[in-house]
């Protein structure tokens, strides 16, 4: 099984920020509609459903918006939003592309997009495509879409979600795999100030962001951290899966 533990840990890393990639797309969609309407949802703002209504941008989203990360101490591509598309109704910003790979060592690509509606903050991830990798074939794991944080939520507060993901080998000998995913998100902190290299950022919320993996039987969980300040967007990312540590952090960023 230790084929599926890889193929577990490339797919939770993607859902760790700055680990995910995307296909070069046309900077903006014709069928763009940039402040859609918010649709009617229970009340319970820590349900997933109801998108809140938001305190502030926590992740401004624009045209050509980039964040440069360090990530253990070593610089990574930037994260360079570079279209805007729309999909379903609602308004994502997509990143531009470069590599994620897992602690295994197999690497894959995927679209991956933000969207915030209310106080609620999106990120989605189209199928994931990894490489063969040495007697591991290729394969394509379909997409998710998650809430990474709601900036109305007192400290305390909680939000989850859950989603299905089924995997498909490029050999047929590997059968189709079925993934379950719980996720548990919490806001630890709010209105803190917080140093990230040489720059001190104030109005800051820090969220725990916590995924739980059943797959074929074998759990596994994934921790992340994220630090996300007022008017600039994430400037930490700490996550924390099967024994190893990722530590990024905000080195640079343009922003219209």
């Amino acid at each position: 099984m230790n084929h599926l533990k890889k193929l577990s840990a490339i797919v939770l890393l993607f859902a760790a920020f700055g680990m995910t990639s995307c296909s070069e797309v046309e900077p903006l969609d014709p069928a763009i509609v940039i402040n859609p309407s918010n649709p009617s949802n229970p009340s319970n703002p820590s349900n997933p459903g109801n998108p809140g209504s938001s305190t502030g941008d926590y992740w401004p989203a624009a045209l050509n918006n980039e964040w440069t990360f360090e990530m253990n101490g070593v610089e990574q591509e930037p994260i360079k939003i570079v279209s805007i598309n729309s999909l379903n109704g609602h308004t994502y910003y997509t990143f531009g592309s470069f590599p994620g790979t897992s602690a295994g060592g197999i690497t894959g690509t995927a679209v991956t997009r933000m969207r915030k509606t209310g106080a609620s903050y999106y990120i989605k991830v189209e199928d994931i495509v990894t490489q063969p990798q040495g007697v591991i074939p290729g394969s394509t794991t379909t997409g998710y879409e998650s809430i990474y944080l709601k900036d109305d939520l007192p400290v305390g507060g909680t939000w989850s979600s859950s989603y299905t993901t089924t995997t498909t080998y490029t050999d047929p000998i590997f059968p189709v795999i079925s993934m379950e995913t719980q996720i548990t998100g919490t806001i630890e902190e709010k209105g803190i100030e917080v140093t990230v290299g040489d720059e001190t950022f104030t109005d800051v919320i820090k969220t725990k962001y916590v995924q739980t993996v059943d797959l074929m039987g074998q759990m596994s969980s994934t921790t992340s951290y994220y630090w996300f300040a007022k008017d600039i967007g994430p400037i930490r990312v700490r996550t924390e899966s099967e024994g190893v540590v990722y530590d990024q952090m905000l080195i640079d960023y343009f922003l219209n």
